[in-house]
């Protein structure tokens, strides 16, 4: 079966309400260098109401203390694209339809060039880090979805490549923070509480994910 390249809005789960904004990510930009900047909404086309008391139940206790009212930015660079992406992608207790799309299409799996709809709790680990370490910069992308392609491909290359892995799930992403020692990222991933955590010192990233809470690597 052939797959679209065209990002998947659909995002199944009673607790994502993906609204359309008034102003979404600017334009999905594909060559090299571009830089895409997308503002907060200033307003929210109230199609459907986030259940905050329902996403709170099924979510760990750092994701849901999150304040539903601040707005959530994400800053992030695909190193291999060299796609950068500054985006409000949650205001007004809302997720932002637009904005979604486009940190979906950032992380795509780049061999294939194929988008899916990323598990929304992975943006929200990723802002937590990122929160950590103002003022540091994008965080570095390496790798979000896959395809199950593309992971049996890197999995013939090395045996730290799991056959069932998240990224094919879009719910696992590998990344590093320039200016800040991976010991220092994976610490803040792991204060989290939520998901598994590894590291890799030796290629100088960690992966997250929204799986079950586990620790590897060294």
């Amino acid at each position: 079966m052939s797959q679209s390249t065209t990002p998947n809005t659909d995002i199944p789960s009673r607790r994502r309400f993906l609204l359309r904004s008034s102003i979404g990510a600017a334009a999905l930009l594909n060559s090299t260098g571009a830089r895409v900047i997308a503002g907060a909404a200033t307003s929210v086309a109230a199609t459907a109401a986030h259940s905050a008391n329902e996403a709170d139940a099924e979510l760990p206790a750092a994701l849901a203390a999150l304040d539903n009212k601040a707005p959530r930015r994400l800053d992030l660079y695909s190193l291999h694209t060299k796609e950068e992406l500054s985006v409000v992608y949650f205001t007004h207790g809302m997720y932002i339809d637009e904005n979604i799309q486009a940190l979906n299409h950032l992380m795509r799996d780049r061999r294939a060039n194929v988008a899916t709809s990323m598990d929304i709790k992975l943006y929200d680990q990723l802002f937590l880090v990122q929160s950590k370490f103002e003022g540091k910069g994008p965080l570095h992308i390496l790798s979000g979805y896959r395809t199950p392609e593309t992971n049996a491909k890197l999995r013939r290359r090395s045996n730290g490549v799991a056959k069932n892995s998240l990224h094919i799930e879009g719910r696992a992403v590998d990344f590093y923070l320039p200016g800040v020692p991976v010991k220092t990222l994976r610490s803040a991933a792991v204060d989290l509480d939520a998901g598994g955590v590894g590291i890799y010192s030796r290629s100088g990233f960690i992966h997250i994910d929204t799986g079950a809470i586990r620790r590897w690597g060294k």
